[in-house]
């Protein structure tokens, strides 16, 4: 597991003592607007926690926890990830992003420069030829993120919980 460092943040793997800042973001109404769930209890945070550790240990890749510089205040967390969602081999056979910061980092361009930091190292992955994201077609703020990370329409389709896009980008430098 790799640290990454950009001009404002520090993206580091996830450890056991960031399940209080994790939880209160995944608890929070305003953090989950754009996102079809109920606010998470500390167990359930506990769970995403370890799923993020678990998809660095069985894979070699996974979301980083997003710290300012500055301050080493949690931001939220940025990377990748295999989520199995059964949207069509053309989205599921490749490794998904995704990003989730707290309400108060939003807005301030932490999302696009952590996860531009985050495809620049998957870019330089034997495994990193290309990357998918699903978003909510209201989350106009996530789909900004995603064009200017490279990401393009694959294709519209629908969940559960309503009308999503799929985007996909081929990554840029494999070594």
């Amino acid at each position: 597991m790799n640290t990454i460092e950009t001009e404002r943040l520090i993206l580091r793997p996830p450890v056991a003592d960031d399940l209080d800042a994790f939880a209160r973001m995944w608890a929070d109404a305003e953090t989950l607007k754009h996102i079809p769930i109920d606010p998470n209890t500390r167990g359930q945070s506990w769970g995403g926690l370890m799923r993020i550790a678990g998809c660095w240990a069985l894979k070699g890749y996974g979301q980083w926890m997003v710290l300012d510089k500055t301050s080493d205040k949690f931001l939220g967390h940025a990377g990748f990830f295999d989520a199995m969602r059964e949207l069509g081999p053309d989205f599921d056979a490749h490794r998904e992003a995704g990003w989730v910061f707290t309400p108060e980092a939003s807005g301030k361009g932490f999302a696009t420069e952590a996860m531009l930091a985050a495809l620049g190292w998957m870019d330089r992955q034997s495994f990193g030829n290309r990357t998918v994201c699903m978003i909510g077609t209201d989350h106009n703020a996530s789909i900004r993120v995603a064009e200017k990370c490279g990401y393009s329409l694959l294709r519209e389709a629908q969940d559960k919980d309503g009308d999503i896009v799929l985007m996909t980008r081929k990554n840029t430098v494999v070594t």
